[in-house]
């Protein structure tokens, strides 16, 4: 009896240690309690934001055509994601499949960068020729708060962009230029808990760049602030 006991409790051990080294390999799904929680979507972390408050870690999808002369780049005011959602109710889940008019379809990946500049040409899974012209792509990710928090956000972009934070459109800079930090600033007060971001940068030619940061108004990384992607 006392040895069947013994047995018995060896296994338990055994498949509890497996149990946990199993999961201790899965990703780090993130959904409890945060953006994971709010959105439904499959994305990963928390992220640090870098020690500038630059973001480094998001979901891509693109390209997307952006045909025309500058300034009537068409893309600009063409909402690609219109069949699923839109713009401005657009929810992406690692690998959701884009259709372009086309007929052919992209995915929604992630990536991370190892500059504070998020430089298109260098990601790999959109396939782009170095200074392909007159296309677009989208980037999303979420920020989870600790607490209620006045923030700036500051971006940067070549070409133009628009943004949304919690699906509300807050910023449309139809413009051509190469990318500086803090183009534009955006004062916006942060509730405690997730909020999503989406941009949109089109792209005439040369340089397909933009950077984002998430700041106090002094300018200073913005505290208590995670990322997911």
């Amino acid at each position: 009896m006392i040895r069947d006991k013994l047995h018995f409790c060896i296994a338990g051990l055994c498949l509890f240690t497996i149990f946990a080294l199993f999961a201790g390999c899965q990703e780090p799904v993130g959904t409890p309690g945060a953006a994971g929680e709010k959105t439904g979507a499959k994305i990963l972390g928390p992220y640090e934001l870098d020690g500038a408050g630059f973001i480094t870690n998001w979901l891509v999808v693109g390209p997307f055509p952006n045909p025309g002369e500058r300034p009537d780049n068409k893309g600009f005011d063409v909402d690609y994601l219109a069949g699923y959602g839109g713009e401005a109710k657009h929810v992406p889940v690692i690998g959701m499949e884009i259709t372009r008019d086309d007929g052919t379809s992209v995915k929604w990946a992630q990536y991370y960068a190892v500059s504070y500049r998020i430089d298109f040409f260098g990601i790999d899974h959109l396939g782009l020729d170095y200074d392909q012209e007159d296309i677009l792509a989208y980037v999303v990710c979420w920020l989870e708060c600790a607490d209620d928090m006045q923030v700036e956000i500051r971006v940067g972009s070549d070409d133009g962009y628009k943004l949304w934070l919690d699906h509300k459109l807050i910023a449309s800079e139809h413009v051509y230029r190469s990318a500086y930090t803090d183009q534009e600033r955006y004062p916006v007060k942060l509730s405690k808990g997730s909020h999503i971001i989406l941009i949109k940068v089109d792209q005439d030619y040369g340089s397909f760049e933009f950077m984002f940061r998430v700041v106090t108004p002094d300018g200073k990384k913005a505290p208590g602030v995670k990322v997911w992607n």
